[in-house]
């Protein structure tokens, strides 16, 4: 997992990322295995990205950087999730420094856009999709405003509330959140308020909706 000590100062080929990424997940599922327990309201807190289906029984809270290529795999990974009776999931956004990803800041901005915009989840799954076409291009912002026209969202709109002091604010709301919890990188999952390294999510979820 990624060192983000300076988190809260940035608010204001495939073969080789494959393994990266694996590499990634193994080294962070290795590190919560002991788990971390945090009040789930707590983790609730302030909370936009909240998906229901069902009664709740077991809620899910996933902190992740739209490019970090960890925490698409685990997105994709995770899918099944959605689809489970009695699961909350929930979209927490931690934006890592510049110097990790440089365009985590503004891709968390745009995916908080799509939100306000009616699109949250929609502009989260397209910017995962094509993260590896954004993330060294020199101008993403268009890139985003073009993603979201393709969402029927209107492209000056988008850019306007992606550059906006509200959406800045609810980013922060976050990252602070993160901070607090002195989480130490992306993604960093709970499961009913429990830590739990990725690969072993799908399992403890299902070991929950049994009880």
């Amino acid at each position: 997992m990624t060192d983000i000590k300076n988190t809260l100062l940035i608010i204001g080929g495939s073969v080789v990322v494959v393994i990266a990424v694996i590499f990634g997940l193994t080294r962070m599922s290795s590190s919560t295995t002991s788990a971390t327990t945090v009040d789930p309201q707590v983790l609730l807190e302030g909370a936009r990205f909240v998906k229901e289906n069902g009664e709740t029984k077991v809620t899910v809270v996933a902190f992740s950087d739209i490019q970090c290529p960890a925490c698409k795999y685990a997105k994709e990974t995770l899918k099944e999730l959605e689809t489970m009776v009695g699961v909350k999931n929930v979209f927490r956004q931690f934006p890592l420094p510049p110097n990790v990803h440089k365009y985590a800041l503004i891709s968390a901005k745009a995916v908080e856009a799509g939100r306000v915009m009616g699109k949250g989840w929609e502009m989260m799954d397209i910017m995962f999709k094509n993260q590896e076409e954004w993330s060294d291009i020199k101008n993403p912002e268009k890139k985003f405003a073009e993603y979201a026209k393709s969402l029927g969202l209107d492209e000056k709109k988008f850019e306007e509330t992606m550059n906006s002091k509200e959406v800045a604010e609810l980013v922060q709301v976050d990252a602070s959140l993160a901070a607090r919890l002195q989480l130490s990188g992306t993604p960093t999952i709970f499961v009913n308020g429990e830590q739990v390294g990725v690969p072993f999510v799908i399992d403890k979820v299902k070991e929950l909706l049994k009880k």
